[in-house]
């Protein structure tokens, strides 16, 4: 066994200190290049994508200005033929002379042939008469025999089906120009594979007017929609600039929309907004696209329907119409996450004088391929690490003969202070920053020793700021986790609802009471005139909020939705100084305090009509009585003629008519009160129909009776409730006079049963529903008009409610809500 002397000891505790810090060093110059390699791979990506991106956007700026450019010369086109004889001979040199080159392929799927050819720019030019009827029509370099000529002021009579160019043209002022949407018939899947292309026109016309200026007609040329695809078809967002024919599945391709959001240029044909065989637009792929259409293609692309595959496909479509350029990331139907680049194509003929924009054009571009630069980078760094791995093991191993070679010949006179500086290091090591090696003479030990000791103290330093970080960002995170959930606690805990809006009128934020209010959980971004569309008048005032900084503040909403009026404290407050940052909008439901309100004043109403009533009755009654008496006393006496005699029997049957509204004021004005005992429903409900059933078979009404076998109990007044339905049922044979169908239905719903009276007849208007149970109302001559108020009282004394239902000519049903015995009691 070899002895362990200090020599052997200094002489490894040397080797391990020379090489410890070497070994350190180039493991953290390993692990520095490392970190560089991979920092410098992802600015290399992210710097390919930022030029990658601002080259597609400037490439389909261009794109769109050549698209511009191309219409115009077009309506140019248009203008100058206008000018010219249009004859035969004219619009043949004009169809021969206009021409454009196409580089497409052609041909079913396994049989495509590329093609590079000028072609005519117009499939068609017509000259159609001032009666719709077309005089000549050159098509396709030929022009068509009498018997093929249209009449195209008859939408169904025009090339698919429901052109409506001949009225819009028509319309327009001498040299005014129409410029269509591109249309032609829907191209499938099938279609396509099989070598069918999209025969879409684009058409502009102009009207033709005579010396006199009368309108002679209109001109037409139909552009050819292979030259608009040429724009579009060619374009290679990649290194190969240009292709023949791009791949839906490489991401990397371009197409046209027009302003409406429709897809016009596309390599899938069947994404082109297209015609059905009756003249129909094929609807777009949607979330409600069936499997059926997806599988066969017949699903046209409208970016405004695109959201569910993206929400950036309507957002630049909504951007374009802003005429803004710019771009997106996002994912296609296949889903390839893309780079979209997007600009306006500048152009405001009509029908496009909306937005002032024919459409757009997209470039996309495969993000994964940014990062073949970087990959690039990376695999050139990796192979220069390599040979540094290899150089600084060459170096390493030198040091340890150099190191070694120093130990053996200075172990001697330097053991004592490797010792220490060997236990200051451990000690280090196992995180004794404080640690320190003294420091004797001025050797390069002891400069070692020096550097050491500093190197401790930046450890120890840097360690007590870390630490020192750490414990503040602690803190900041909780304090922030505070506020945010103190913030949500107070917004979530009030009763009224709170959303507020950026200065363009979209939504930032909204609390769950929000969302109860209108019914639905609005997205953010919605715009407020989405959102508050069934509001009234609250839409335009928060327009006039945004637009002239007034009409903050809180005023009364009154909203009727489904029948029913709801009352709402609305208030508009500004963000920031004059709303700058936007605005917040309440909603407070004022509408139980509002029914109070209502039912408060309508039970001071009557309180003061039954006062009044009960003194007018008492006060009226005496007299009354002592003029029946007189009256009665002078028609028995013998000299008065049957004249005289029939004329005192009317007055004392008005007497006895002004006695029993009388007694129904005393009746409205102090009724008795209710004694209200638990009973059975359905056989006092069948003890009425017994009173009613004869009168119903006099009057020729049909009376039918439905009852609940299992009624839970309530309680109620027999009597009291026996004169409120009867009083129903008066009402209801009144309304029938020739005849009819009474029904009486008896049953329950969790905590009521129900009692309902509807007949057959003319049905009550809705502004008398609103005064129905008001006292002394009726549209009947020799009604009091209390009826109705006394059932109602009735009804609300055994704690329940009264509703009607009708429409003018569907006749009424009154519905008896009546309290089980538990609410009752409670």
């Amino acid at each position: 066994m070899i002895r362990p002397t200090i020599f052997r000891k200094f002489l490894f505790a040397a080797l391990l200190i020379a090489l410890a810090p070497m070994l350190a060093v180039a493991l953290v110059l390993l692990a520095g290049v490392e970190e560089a390699r991979d920092r410098l791979a992802q600015q290399i990506g992210a710097s390919s994508e930022q030029m990658a991106s601002e080259s597609l956007q400037m490439r389909a700026q261009q794109v769109a200005e050549a698209v511009s450019s191309f219409l115009y010369e077009r309506e140019n086109d248009l203008l100058f033929l206008a000018t010219q004889p249009l004859d035969r001979q004219t619009l043949q040199r004009y169809y021969s002379s206009h021409r454009r080159a196409v580089w497409e392929l052609v041909g079913p799927e396994h049989e495509r042939r590329e093609i590079r050819e000028q072609l005519p720019l117009y499939r068609s030019i017509a000259v159609v008469g001032p009666d719709g009827r077309e005089q000549l029509v050159l098509k396709d370099g030929r022009f068509l025999p009498d018997h093929r000529l249209r009449n195209v002021a008859d939408p169904a009579g025009t090339e698919f089906g429901s052109e409506t160019y001949f009225q819009e043209i028509k319309a327009l002022k001498p040299g005014q120009v129409y410029v269509s949407r591109v249309t032609g018939r829907h191209v499938t899947i099938a279609e396509q594979a099989a070598g069918k292309r999209f025969e879409g026109v684009l058409r502009l016309g102009t009207p033709l007017t005579g010396p006199d200026g009368r309108f002679n007609g209109i001109l037409v040329l139909s552009l050819d929609h292979r030259h608009l695809m040429e724009f579009s078809q060619h374009i290679d967002p990649g290194p190969g600039f240009l292709t023949l024919a791009p791949t839906y599945e490489s991401g990397n391709y371009a197409f046209l929309f027009d302003d409406e959001g429709w897809i016009i240029t596309h390599p899938k044909l069947w994404d082109i907004r297209g015609l059905d065989q009756q003249g129909q637009l094929v609807p777009p792929y949607s979330e409600r696209s069936t499997p059926e259409q997806i599988k066969t293609g017949r699903i046209p692309y409208n970016l405004d329907h695109a959201g569910f595959i993206h929400p950036n496909y309507p957002r630049v479509a909504a951007e374009v119409r802003k005429r803004n350029a710019g771009v997106a990331t996002l994912t296609n139907v296949g889903g390839a996450r893309k780079i979209m680049a997007y600009a306006p194509i500048l152009y405001d003929r009509a029908p496009y004088q909306r937005y002032g924009i024919f459409g757009g054009v997209t470039i996309g571009y495969q993000a994964s391929q940014f990062q073949q630069q970087a990959q690039a980078g990376s695999l050139l760094i990796n192979k220069q690490l390599k040979q540094y791995r290899s150089r600084s093991v060459l170096i390493l191993s030198l040091a340890v003969l150099l190191a070694g070679l120093a130990a053996w010949l200075l172990a001697r006179g330097i053991t004592k202070p490797v010792q220490r500086l060997n236990e200051s290091a451990r000690q280090v090591a196992h995180g004794e920053t404080g640690a320190r090696v003294p420091v004797t003479g001025s050797d390069e030990l002891a400069d070692l020793a020096l550097t050491f000791n500093a190197m401790v103290a930046e450890l120890e330093l840097r360690k007590q700021n870390l630490t020192a970080t750490l414990d503040q960002l602690r803190a900041s995170r909780q304090e922030i986790l505070d506020e945010r959930n103190f913030k949500e606690s107070i917004l979530e805990s009030i009763s009224s609802a709170i959303t507020t809006f950026a200065p363009d009128g979209t939504l930032t934020s909204r609390n769950s009471t929000a969302d109860q209010f209108l019914g639905q959980s609005w997205p953010l971004e919605s715009h407020y005139a989405t959102v508050f569309a069934d509001w009234g008048d609250l839409p335009a005032r928060i327009a006039q909020a945004f637009t002239e900084g007034v009409g903050y503040g809180r005023e009364p909403l009154k909203i009727t939705e489904k029948g029913r009026t709801r009352h709402f404290d609305a208030g508009i407050f500004p963000i920031g100084a004059n709303g700058e940052l936007g605005l917040t909008v309440t909603l407070r439901d004022e509408t139980v305090r509002e029914q109070l309100r209502e039912e408060t004043l309508r039970l001071d109403r009557l309180a003061s009509l039954g006062k009044l009533a009960a003194g007018i009755a008492h006060e009226i009654r005496n007299p009354l009585t002592g003029i029946s008496l007189l009256l009665d006393d002078l028609h028995d006496r013998a000299p008065l003629s049957n004249n005289e005699r029939e004329l005192l029997r009317k007055a004392l049957d008005e007497i006895e008519r002004m006695e029993r509204l009388i007694t129904s004021l005393l009746s409205f004005a102090a009724p008795p009160r209710a004694e209200l005992r638990s009973g059975d429903l359905s056989q006092a409900v069948s003890s009425l129909v017994l009173l009613v059933r004869r009168p119903c078979e006099k009057q020729g009404v049909l009376l039918k009776l439905d009852l609940d076998n299992e009624l839970p109990p309530c309680r109620f007044d027999a009597e009291k409730l026996q004169q409120a339905l009867l009083n129903l049922v008066k009402n209801a044979l009144e309304a029938m006079p020739d005849g009819g169908t009474l029904a009486i239905r008896v049953s329950h719903e969790p905590g009521w049963n129900l009692i309902s009276v509807s007949d057959s007849g003319p049905g009550i208007g809705a502004d008398d529903q609103q005064l129905l149970f008001e006292p002394f109302f009726t549209r009947k001559g020799a009604g009091t008009g209390l009826g109705l108020s006394i059932t109602k009282r009735i009804i609300e004394e055994h704690g329940g409610s009264l509703e009607v239902t009708s429409s003018p000519g569907q006749g009424a049903c009154f519905t008896v809500r009546l309290p089980l015995n538990d609410t009752a009691s409670s």
